[in-house]
């Protein structure tokens, strides 16, 4: 009779876990040191995790990462934290399967050199109504209990505070594509 109430606690439990985890990663985001980085590698370990667990998911997983990347100064985990999340994100809107595209190349923007990491999905797409909203700390359209509201406005924090940008394109059923760029150096 126990065990019903048992594994709600135990739920919401892993819940609050998740939440003051990444609380305290937010929090720290700008406290850690930066170190020149291949990118690649740090593609490479972030990703390793996302392909076992689009296997499961059945998602296609696809890498593709241009051979000769500029190194670039920034906080290595805290990179692997913004690919992790765009990529479990992608996972979560695609629970039927779909296709996970990671792509990393040069890119010039305003007369610079950046380093442009993708992270692309096959899912619906962001609806008009919120796409304004994404970045938003606590703004989540997960159901409770699924998702804290943190993932998104981490990774834009994280990535302010690499130097770099983050933009997106959308449109209905046909995916997502999210564009990470941090400058070369």
């Amino acid at each position: 009779a126990f065990y019903t109430p048992l594994k709600l606690v135990e739920k919401e439990a892993i819940r609050c876990r998740k939440l003051v985890q990444d609380l305290l990663t937010f929090s720290r985001a700008g406290k850690e040191e930066k170190e020149i980085v291949d990118v690649k590698e740090v593609i490479e370990e972030a990703v390793s995790p996302v392909t076992a667990q689009s296997k499961v998911s059945e998602v296609e997983f696809v890498k593709e990462i241009e051979s000769a990347l500029p190194k670039i100064c920034a906080n290595r985990n805290q990179i692997q934290q913004v690919i992790i999340n765009l990529c479990n994100n992608a996972l979560d809107v695609m629970p039927a399967g779909g296709k996970l595209t990671v792509r990393a190349c040069k890119a010039l923007r305003n007369e610079k050199d950046f380093v442009e990491i993708q992270v692309q999905d096959t899912g619906p797409g962001i609806p008009e109504e919120i796409q304004s909203r994404i970045f938003e700390p606590f703004f989540t359209t997960k159901e409770v209990g699924k998702g804290t509201g943190l993932g998104l406005s981490l990774v834009y924090e994280i990535v302010q505070k690499n130097d770099g940008f983050i933009t997106f394109q959308t449109q209905a059923g046909q995916g997502t594509t999210f564009y990470v760029y941090l400058p070369a150096g």
